[in-house]
C-alpha cells in the first residue's frame, strides 16, 4: 500500500528532501548551522554535537552505523571519525 500527500513546495517538504541543501563532511572540523538531519555515510563518531531542545545523555564517543539518520534542531557537530550527510533546514 502506498499514499501521495500533495505538499510540494512547503518548508517542511524542502528540508526533508534536500531542497535546501545539505553538506558532506568528511574530516573532523567543526561544523556550524541549521541542520534538520544528519545522514551518517560512513560509520561514524562525533567529538562535539549540538541540537535545540536535546536533553539526556551526550551524542559523543560512540559509533553510529552508516545507513541510520539523526533528526533534530541540530546546530553545530564535529566528527571524531567518519563521514556524514547533514541536510540544512
Amino acid at each position: 500500500m502506498s499514499y501521495s500527500v500533495d505538499i510540494a513546495g512547503t518548508a517542511a517538504t524542502k528540508d526533508r528532501t534536500g531542497n535546501l541543501g545539505a553538506e558532506v563532511t568528511t574530516n573532523t572540523s567543526a561544523v556550524t548551522g541549521s541542520f534538520s538531519h544528519i545522514q551518517v555515510l560512513e560509520d561514524a563518531t562525533f567529538s562535539a554535537f549540538t541540537a535545540t531542545g536535546d536533553t539526556g545523555q551526550a551524542m559523543t564517543g560512540f559509533a553510529i552505523p552508516a545507513g541510520m539518520i539523526i533528526g533534530g534542531n541540530i546546530t553545530a557537530y564535529t566528527l571524531a571519525s567518519g563521514k556524514v550527510r547533514a541536510y540544512k533546514a
